[in-house]
């Protein structure tokens, strides 16, 4: 099995939203006084590669303690939007499925992430634009999350973006009216014409309020699965009471029968091991080590 790791690196260097304080890290002990190294870090949990909890939007919602690795681990698709993305756009369930592999499908129960290409923008590349990554980033239509959550009952859903709801359906929308002018006059419309502020922040609560989980800013080596089928893991802190949480994400890529290592081919039907027995060893060795 091969681990391919789809969490970018974090650090107390790294940008975070305008309404959060930044990454603070502070030497507690350190080897040349101490002869150990200790640090107290502080920290919002939605920076850098993070999950949502139900209960961040829904109040009575499920918070980190009360979800069982089991609904964080299984098979899903990445689906690869890199043709249809731009800044500002809006995709619909249409553009969605169109970019979804031929002869493959999203399965009910599925994991479904959205790559967009937008980790290219992050703070560890060369091409780092941070007003790129967080105030042009595309988000998805409300029949995108409807379909997914009433039709597909999808596990959780996870992107390369700072937020998965559009980046003018956050405080950008207010924040930044030069940008505002430059989407209206690029989509030439009104901005409550084209994104309508009732839809603010739509895939949050609509997930939230479902009990489905969100992961934002994945990356690392996201390119390397997109347009596959694969067992993808998210592994937060079991955090009573939490409501989100810097984690770890993995998509787990089996040995086939010639011995390459690889994702299910689109289209190709899972092999056993690929459908249970890979995500069952995943999740029983995930769990001995955090105690379920």
């Amino acid at each position: 099995m091969r681990i391919v790791d789809l969490t970018q690196p974090w650090g107390d260097r790294m940008p975070t939203w305008p309404q959060f304080a930044s990454v603070k890290v502070t030497d507690i002990t350190t080897h040349q006084r101490d002869r150990k190294s200790t640090v107290l870090v502080e920290t919002n949990m939605h920076t850098g590669t993070h999950i949502d909890a139900p209960i961040h939007y829904a109040e009575g919602g499920k918070h980190l303690g009360e979800i069982p690795l089991a609904d964080l681990v299984g098979t899903g698709l990445v689906i690869d939007l890199r043709p249809i993305t731009k800044p500002w756009a809006y995709y619909s369930l249409e553009d969605v499925l169109g970019c979804v592999p031929k002869d493959e499908e999203i399965r009910e129960g599925d994991i479904v992430v959205f790559y967009t290409g937008w980790d290219q923008y992050n703070w560890t590349k060369p091409t780092r634009d941070d007003v790129m990554y967080f105030d042009r980033h595309p988000g998805p239509r409300p029949e995108v999350i409807d379909y997914l959550i009433d039709e597909k009952k999808i596990k959780w859903i996870g992107a390369d973006l700072a937020s998965i709801d559009h980046s003018l359906f956050v405080r950008v929308r207010w924040m930044r009216p030069d940008l505002v002018a430059e989407f209206e006059q690029m989509y030439a419309g009104k901005i409550e014409d084209l994104l309508p502020e009732k839809d603010f922040e739509y895939v949050h609560y609509r997930t939230a309020r479902n009990n489905v989980c969100m992961l934002e800013n994945l990356g690392g080596e996201i390119a390397e699965v997109a347009g596959q089928r694969v067992t993808i893991g998210a592994f937060p802190w079991r955090w009573e009471g939490g409501e989100g949480c810097i984690c770890r994400v993995a998509a787990f890529l089996s040995l086939d029968e010639s011995g390459v290592v690889g994702a299910t081919p689109p289209g190709a039907q899972p092999r056993q091991h690929d459908a249970q027995t890979t995500p069952a060893r995943i999740m029983a060795a995930a769990q001995q080590q955090v105690g379920y």
